[in-house]
């Protein structure tokens, strides 16, 4: 399989004008897709449509866009079509927009392929900078490379805490660690979102970077954290190297957000990972669940001890889906998430939802008043049900940690 930047795809377009071989061509377009800019996200749905070729041999260009360019034998045309309206069906009933994808015969329709990629003759430009790109490119990756490396990594660390209202006072139960991509961008000088395949590769580099980091710098924190991790990195054979250089008793604090579109497409891969991630003394939770798609999730089995719900403003129906997931999921594993405002603590806190994250959570929590205090106390049955159903997670909860100074002051509370 070749797996390309942007300009590499010129190339073997003229030869097979060419020389022209009998292959089918599916050009697919993530622009009309919620966080199809995510390489993350669009690498998932790039392995979710190169499956449907089981082991056909094919050609895989991920350009800017984003868009994908599979080729593959003429044969397997049906196959690509199939792919595209099953993946295209599953982004629309989950909410993140509509699919775009056309397939080519590469015999006959490639000028309307050529067009479809290249419009307003633009490959002259790409002609030039072919020879700079690579180069380029791959010297940016290096220097990526290097600063995950280095040893001050914690000044690209930033933090969120997840809240915990259902006590006399908001507890922090865990803290997410990210590498702020804004910031890795300001300390390369360069714009790393701008270039798909320096995105892409950054991308796999930073779950290494961030545990590299907690294995040399937080060892000693004795917090429990969430960072998010591909289901790639878990299945990689250099997993087990990296989670062995973290003590034992962290890595017992620390639990891996596996995202939740992963676990659609690919759930044998997610489950498998997850059991390899829970071998290694890793809790396991599910992130970037979608409010459209949460009276539909299926966990495949997992017993995730946190499911992370996007807040979305103005969600229809957000309240009734809320209410309906703490009574299948219980009220201490769900996380509403991305609450930048007051109307997601609300809406969350009608439902029975007692875990928040995002700025509005923290000014609750940081507000004179609690939460609670405006919200009608709980009948004797409320109560027992909630008592019930509280997690190991709350017992262990910490306390509200000091302000952070400098940069990763600036970030905390960043959505």
């Amino acid at each position: 399989m070749a797996d390309a930047a942007g300009h590499t795809v010129l190339a073997r377009l003229q030869a097979l004008r060419a020389a022209p071989e009998p292959l089918a061509a599916l050009l697919s377009d993530l622009r009309g897709i919620e966080h199809g800019g995510d390489p993350r996200f669009a690498m998932t749905l790039d392995h979710y449509l190169q499956s449907w070729l089981g082991s056909q041999p094919r050609e895989v260009f991920r350009l800017a866009g984003p868009r994908l360019l599979i080729l593959a034998p003429a044969d397997a045309g049906p196959l690509l079509d199939a792919g595209a309206k099953a993946l295209g069906r599953m982004l629309l009933s989950h909410g993140f927009g509509t699919f775009h994808a056309t397939r080519y015969d590469v015999a006959t329709e490639m000028e309307r392929l050529f067009a479809d990629l290249f419009p307003n003759d633009a490959t002259g430009a790409l002609r030039e900078a072919a020879e700079r790109a690579p180069t380029a490119a791959l010297a940016h990756l290096l220097e990526v490379e290097r600063v995950l490396h280095g040893a001050d990594v914690d000044s690209i660390v930033r933090e969120q805490p997840i809240w915990s209202f259902d006590g006399d006072r908001a507890l922090v139960v865990a803290t997410e660690l990210a590498v702020s991509l804004e910031e890795l961008e300001s300390r390369l000088s360069l714009s790393l979102r701008r270039d798909s395949w320096l995105r892409h590769e950054v991308a796999v580099r930073l779950d290494r970077g961030l545990l590299r980091h907690i294995a040399r710098d937080r060892a000693q924190d004795p917090r429990r954290f969430t960072v998010d991790l591909h289901t790639a990195t878990a299945l990689d054979d250099n997993f087990e190297e990296l989670a062995r250089a973290i003590p034992t008793e962290m890595r017992g604090r620390i639990i891996a957000e596996l995202p939740c579109w992963e676990l659609t497409l690919a759930p044998s891969q997610v489950v498998e990972a997850a059991a390899r991630l829970g071998d290694a003394g890793f809790a396991v939770a599910l992130d970037h669940v979608p409010l459209a798609a949460l009276d539909s999730l299926d966990t495949a089995g997992l017993e995730p001890v946190l499911i992370k719900i996007q807040w979305i403003h103005g969600a229809t129906g957000a309240a009734d889906k809320l209410s309906a997931a703490v009574a299948r999921f219980g009220a201490g594993r769900l996380v509403l998430w991305r609450c930048d405002e007051p109307m997601a603590l609300d809406t969350g806190r009608a439902a029975g939802v007692t875990l928040f994250q995002g700025r509005a959570a923290d000014a609750a929590a940081a507000a004179p008043h609690r939460l609670s205090e405006t919200r009608p106390r709980p009948g004797a049955e409320e109560l027992e049900e909630q008592e019930e159903a509280a997690p190991a997670l709350a017992e262990t909860a910490e306390p509200t940690p000091p302000p952070h100074p400098g940069l990763l002051g600036r970030l905390l509370g960043r959505g």
